[in-house]
């Protein structure tokens, strides 16, 4: 049996609001990324996640996993360099 080797997976985990970030960032180097639970992160996110925390998801394709979260780790560097 073939391995379907095209699955989404979980890139990032956070509020609404850094998910949406998160997604605008990772769609400018043109990787496609997509919210899992938009809506009720805010609405009800402790319905979606324990205790509400990580509620809302940033998925990616598997394929482009490394690359992601590369880019994810880049930025939280840099915004904490910047606040300092």
């Amino acid at each position: 049996m073939e391995e379907d080797n095209d699955r989404m997976v979980v890139a990032f985990a956070g509020t609404t609001l850094d998910a949406g970030m998160i997604q605008s960032l990772l769609e400018q180097e043109g990787i496609a990324a997509f919210i899992q639970n938009e809506l009720m992160g805010n609405i009800a996110p402790w319905q979606v996640a324990p205790g509400g925390v990580g509620a809302a998801k940033v998925l990616v394709s598997n394929l482009n996993e490394a690359r992601a979260i590369e880019i994810i780790n880049d930025f939280s560097l840099n915004s904490e360099e910047g606040t300092e």
